[in-house]
């Protein structure tokens, strides 16, 4: 069964909120043409919180000094 993907608030680390997600303009879904249809998925980006800031403590999810997964942003690379 696969996991629920929960991504780290920003307010819980930062004590702000995170900027809107600059690709899905804060909605949470994009929407792309496949041929003549149009069709909505969650944004990849924020993984459809509508919010999105880089995470502070690294760049791609692991921990830069240990190699394990960051415990700020819980493997993210984000914060929403």
């Amino acid at each position: 069964m696969p996991g629920i993907l929960t991504t780290v608030e920003a307010v819980t680390v930062l004590g702000a909120p995170a900027p809107e997600c600059r690709e899905c303009e804060g909605s949470g879904v994009t929407t792309y043409l496949h041929g003549p249809r149009e069709h909505s998925r969650k944004c990849d980006a924020c993984h459809g919180a509508g919010y999105r800031l880089a995470c502070p403590t690294c760049t791609d999810g692991t921990n830069p000094a240990t190699g394990d997964t960051c415990a700020t942003c819980d493997g993210f690379a984000i914060l929403t």
